[in-house]
C-alpha cells in the first residue's frame, strides 16, 4: 500500500487548498525530521518526496516547485561564492548543509533536463555506535592495527557512511591516535576525545582526494578515512599508505566480498592485475559489507552485515583469484569473527529483528 504524507503549510489559494500549498526550505527540514525520513527529494518541476523507512513518499499536497522556488532552496544552502559557481559550472556539487535545528545533511544538487535538483541525506545528530549498529563485534578488534586496508560495502545508502563514523568515534574514545578524514563533503564533525581529528574537505581543504592522500604522510596519521575509492588511481594512493604503515578506512559502492574484489581488481589493466591482487592480497585486513532490512520489532531498518577477515586462508584466495571461495571461507572462520549476509540474516530473523521472509533473498542472491 503506497504511503502518503501531507505538509501543514500555508496555503496559496484557499480554493484550491488541497493541491496548492507552498513550502518553505525550513518546513520541508522540519518534516523530514519529524518522518524520521532518511532523504529529501525535490527540484524545479518535480514533486517533493522523503524516504521514509527506505521508501519515497511523496508529500500529496504540495505542487511541484517552480524554478525560482527550487533555486531559492538550493543556492541558500551553498552561501559560498565559489561553491555557487562551481555547480553552475560543472552541473553538479556535494556539499553539507547544517540547518539552524541543528542536523546536518549531505547534499548532492544537480542539473536534470536544465533544471536544479537536490537530493538531501539527513545525518543523525546522535551518532550510533558500533553494538547499536550491529557491526560484527570482531570488527573492534581489527582497528588497533598499526597498518592495513579496512573496506566498507553495500550500495548506496546501505548506511556505509554511518558505520565508518561509528569506527572512527570508537578509535576517539579508546585510542590516542591522529586521524585524518578526507571526505567530500564531511558529514559528521569528531570532537576530539582520546584522539586528535584533521578533517579535511575535498574542494574546500584539499583541491583532490589524491593530493590529500599524498599529504597526509607528511602529516604523521595514525588512521586515515577517505569517503570512497573510485579509481586506480586512488587505490594505488590507499595502497600505498597502507605499505607505509598505515590503517585506511574507505568504503566502495558493491554488495558483497567477492564483488568487491572483482571490483577493485577490475580497476587495473589485464597486465598488472596479478601485482594488483598480491597488494591487495598483502594489506587487506577486513572487508565489511552491509544491506539495510525494515525491522519487524519496531518503525526502521536494520543493517544485515557480512564480514570477511583475511588471514593466511583469505590470502590464498586472493592471490589465486578464487573469489568465489570467500562464502567457504567466512563459513569456516565463524569461530574467528566471520560471518555471511544469510547467517547474520538468519540471527537477526530469529531474536524477531526482522521479519523471516526478509532472509530468503540473501540465499537467493548465492
Amino acid at each position: 500500500m503506497e504511503q502518503k504524507l501531507t505538509a501543514s503549510v500555508p496555503m496559496a489559494s484557499p480554493k484550491t487548498e488541497a493541491k496548492t500549498a507552498r513550502i518553505t526550505l525550513d518546513q520541508l527540514v522540519n518534516l523530514c525530521i519529524e518522518e524520521e525520513a532518511s532523504d529529501i527529494h525535490f527540484g524545479t518541476g518535480s514533486r517533493v518526496a522523503l524516504k521514509v523507512g527506505g521508501r519515497l513518499v511523496f508529500i500529496e499536497n504540495l505542487e511541484k516547485l517552480t524554478k525560482e522556488e527550487a533555486e531559492s532552496m538550493i543556492y541558500g544552502m551553498i552561501p559560498d561564492k565559489e561553491d555557487k559557481e562551481r555547480l553552475v559550472s560543472q552541473k553538479e556539487l556535494d556539499f553539507s548543509y547544517a540547518h539552524s535545528s541543528g542536523v546536518n545533511f549531505r547534499v548532492n544538487a544537480y542539473f536534470q533536463r536544465g533544471n536544479l535538483t537536490a537530493v538531501m541525506r539527513m545525518i543523525s545528530k546522535n551518532l550510533p555506535t558500533m553494538d547499536e549498529l550491529g557491526v560484527p563485534p570482531e570488527v573492534k578488534k581489527l582497528l588497533p592495527v598499526r597498518a592495513g586496508l579496512v573496506l566498507v560495502c553495500g550500495a548506496a545508502g546501505s548506511g556505509k557512511s554511518t558505520s565508518i563514523q561509528s569506527m572512527l568515534e570508537y578509535i576517539n574514545q579508546n585510542f590516542v591516535e591522529h586521524v585524518i578524514t578526507i571526505e567530500n563533503p564531511i558529514e559528521y564533525l569528531f570532537e576530539d576525545k582520546k584522539s586528535i581529528f584533521s578533517q579535511r574537505e575535498v574542494g574546500k581543504d584539499t583541491l583532490s582526494t589524491r593530493s590529500a592522500l599524498r599529504s597526509a604522510v607528511r602529516e604523521a596519521p595514525n588512521v586515515i578515512m577517505l569517503s570512497e575509492i573510485n579509481d586506480v588511481q586512488t587505490l594505488d594512493e590507499v595502497l600505498t599508505l597502507v605499505e607505509t604503515g598505515h590503517l585506511v578506512i574507505s568504503s566502495i559502492p558493491t554488495k558483497d566480498t567477492r564483488q568487491t574484489l572483482e571490483r577493485l581488481i577490475g580497476l587495473y589493466p589485464q597486465d598488472q592485475q596479478s601485482q594488483a591482487m598480491e597488494r591487495l592480497a598483502d594489506n587487506l585486513v577486513a572487508i565489511l559489507c552491509q544491506e539495510l532490512v525494515t525491522r519487524a520489532d519496531k518503525p526502521g531498518r536494520a543493517a544485515i552485515y557480512e564480514l570477511l577477515v583475511v588471514n593466511s586462508g583469505v590470502r590464498n584466495i586472493i592471490r589465486r583469484g578464487n573469489f568465489a571461495q570467500f562464502k567457504t571461507a567466512m563459513q569456516a572462520g565463524a569461530r574467528d569473527g566471520m560471518i555471511t549476509m544469510d547467517a547474520y540474516a538468519y540471527q537477526l530473523a530469529e531474536q524477531g529483528v526482522i521479519h523471516p521472509d526478509a532472509v530468503k533473498r540473501f540465499i537467493e542472491e548465492e
